[in-house]
C-alpha cells in the first residue's frame, strides 16, 4: 500500500474540488440546455459561431477541444435543425466557413442566457477578490500543464 503524504492530501482537495464543479456544471448546463431541446456541444457551436463568424471547421474543432469528425457530425445535426449555414471558403476551395442562419442565432442567445447564469450564479457565490484570486490561480495552474504538455515525453 502508498501512503499519501500531506503534501498529496493538499495537492489532490483542489483537484478533486475543480473536478467536482466541473461536473456539477456540466450537469447544471446540460440540464438547463436541454430544456430549450440543446445539448451542451451544439451549445458550444452555437457560441462560436455567434462570436466569430465565418469561422472554419477545424478551428471550430479545436475550441471545441473535439476531433473534426464529431464537430461535422454535429454541424450536420445543426444544419438540418436550420440552425447552422456552411458556405465555400473565397481562399481554398476545399474549406467551408461556417455561419449561423436566423434561427440559429435565436438559439444561440438562448443558450448564452443560460451559461451567463450559470457562470453569474457561481460567480456570485464568492466575493469578487475570491473570483480574481481563483481566476489568477486557475491561468497559472494552466500555464504550468501547458509548460508540461509542451515537453518532449
Amino acid at each position: 500500500m502508498v501512503k499519501r503524504t500531506p503534501a498529496d492530501d493538499a495537492a489532490m482537495r483542489p483537484w478533486v474540488s475543480v473536478a467536482r464543479m466541473y461536473f456539477l456544471c456540466d450537469t447544471l448546463m446540460a440540464r438547463r440546455l436541454g430544456a430549450l431541446g440543446v445539448r451542451t456541444a451544439e451549445h458550444e457551436i452555437l457560441a462560436n459561431l455567434r462570436r466569430d463568424p465565418g469561422i472554419a471547421q477545424q478551428t471550430l474543432a479545436q475550441r471545441c477541444f473535439t476531433a473534426k469528425s464529431h464537430i461535422s457530425a454535429l454541424l450536420s445535426a445543426l444544419e438540418g435543425r436550420g440552425w447552422v449555414r456552411r458556405e465555400a471558403d473565397p481562399a481554398d476551395a476545399r474549406a467551408k466557413r461556417l455561419f449561423l442562419t436566423a434561427a440559429g442565432e435565436r438559439m444561440a442567445v438562448r443558450t448564452a442566457a443560460v451559461q451567463d447564469a450559470v457562470a453569474a450564479a457561481m460567480a456570485g457565490s464568492v466575493s469578487p477578490k475570491a473570483l480574481a484570486d481563483l481566476t489568477a490561480a486557475m491561468l497559472r495552474i494552466s500555464e504550468r500543464l501547458q509548460d508540461l504538455l509542451d515537453q518532449p515525453v
